[in-house]
C-alpha cells in the first residue's frame, strides 16, 4: 500500500504512545504512517515479540498493537511477558488468523483486550485504539 500523507494533517490525538510489534516491514510502516496521519506522533516499532517486550519496558506506551505470528518470540508470549511486567498494559492483537489457538488463548487469559483481523480498515483500527484508551465507566444498577 502506498500512502502519501505528508501534505494532509490528521486530527491531533494528544501524547499517546503507541508501540507497534510487527515483523512485516510493510505492515509496520503502513500502520505507523496511518497513525501519524491521524495525529499520533509518538509511534514506535518493534520487529519481533522479544524486541516488543524490551521496548515496552523502556517506554511504557499507552497501547501496544501486537502481531501474533512473529519470529524470535510470538505475540502470545510477548503479551504474556508484558502483562507480567505491567498488568495494566493495553494490548490489541492483530492477526490474519483469529481462529488460531493462540489468538483465542490470548483473549481468554486477558493478555489482549481485542482482536483486529487483518485486513482491517483505518476506522476499525482507530475505534479499537480509542476504545482501549478511554476510561471504563461502570453503570451500577440501584
Amino acid at each position: 500500500m502506498n500512502l502519501e500523507v505528508g501534505h494532509i494533517e490528521g486530527e491531533a490525538m494528544g501524547n499517546e504512545r503507541i508501540l507497534v510489534v510487527e515483523d512485516e516491514d510493510s505492515v509496520s510502516k503502513t500502520l505507523t504512517a496511518l497513525l501519524e496521519f491521524r495525529g499520533y506522533q509518538n509511534v514506535q516499532v518493534a520487529n519481533n515479540g522479544h524486541e516488543g517486550v524490551t521496548k515496552y519496558k523502556a517506554t511504557k506506551p499507552s497501547i501496544v498493537l501486537m502481531d501474533l505470528e512473529m519470529p524470535v518470540m510470538n505475540g502470545y508470549d510477548s503479551s504474556r511477558e508484558i502483562k507480567k511486567y505491567d498488568p495494566t498494559a493495553k494490548i490489541l492483537l492483530i492477526t490474519a488468523n483469529p481462529q488460531s489457538p493462540f489468538a483465542q488463548k490470548i483473549i481468554e487469559e486477558g493478555y489482549a483486550s481485542q482482536i483486529l483481523c487483518k485486513p482491517f480498515s483505518l476506522e476499525e483500527l482507530l475505534e479499537a485504539i480509542e476504545n482501549s484508551l478511554s476510561p471504563v465507566s461502570l453503570l451500577l444498577e440501584p
